[in-house]
């Protein structure tokens, strides 16, 4: 299915979610709280990289001008909620690089708490970003140009982060998709031998239906004498 491309005049005003719903473009249940826990750290992690990268993106292009000041604002509020994400994502992840990557993000943010606090957004203790409503929706446009354009240093520095966040977490989701691939080839595998094997399947399901059982009892009742149980 072709992707749709959405033209605003000037003076369209989009809401923050709005903004959210086209940075998870890839993955909209990442963008849920109810659906993230469905989710494992791995899709998660991959879902929010893509995301912030976007999120960046869009930032970095746009125009902050008057004409699209509440559009600018609904979107760094987006920015901050999927900034958040990503950090919650790799921090729930076992994975050492994610975790770094992660880490290093949050240091740059950290050297601009005083710019960002300025533009009503507070850096928290544990990294994540606040956005304060009254300050966020009245500080000065050019405030949040100087920050947020595509040219300052804080855009391109986190944007370089963002883009190992997404490298690695499309290395562990391939990885993982891969393990997934082997344990159904696996499985089918043993499904066709044990299929054409009466008593090897007679023996799986008599051990599949007493899985509380004591193995060796089983074993001398009978179940195993024709049968060679490999554990």
């Amino acid at each position: 299915m072709a992707s749709k491309d959405v033209y605003l005049g000037t003076g369209t005003t989009l809401s923050s979610n709005y903004y959210l719903r086209s940075f998870y473009q890839s993955n909209q249940n990442a963008r849920t709280a109810s659906k993230r826990h469905e989710m494992s750290s791995t899709k998660l992690s991959l879902a929010d990289s893509h995301a912030l990268q976007k999120a960046l993106k869009k930032l970095g292009s746009s125009k902050f001008d008057e004409d699209h000041d509440t559009n600018i604002r609904n979107s760094i509020s987006a920015y901050i909620e999927t900034y958040n994400n990503m950090l919650s994502s790799a921090s729930g992840s076992s994975d050492r690089t994610l975790e770094r990557s992660a880490k290093q993000l949050k240091n740059i943010t950290n050297e601009y708490a005083k710019e960002l606090d300025k533009l009503g957004i507070t850096v928290n203790d544990d990294g994540t970003l606040t956005g304060r409503e009254t300050l966020l929706s009245s500080a000065d446009l050019s405030k949040f140009e100087k920050l947020f354009s595509g040219d300052s240093q804080y855009m391109q520095r986190t944007t370089a982060y963002a883009k190992r966040l997404v490298r690695r977490s499309e290395a562990l989701d391939a990885t993982a998709t891969q393990k997934q691939l082997k344990e159904l080839a696996d499985r089918k595998e043993a499904s066709s031998a044990t299929a054409a094997d009466p008593s090897v399947s007679a023996a799986a399901a008599a051990l599949a239906a007493a899985d509380t059982a004591d193995l060796n009892t089983l074993l001398n009742n009978g179940i195993g004498k024709n049968v060679n149980v490999v554990l």
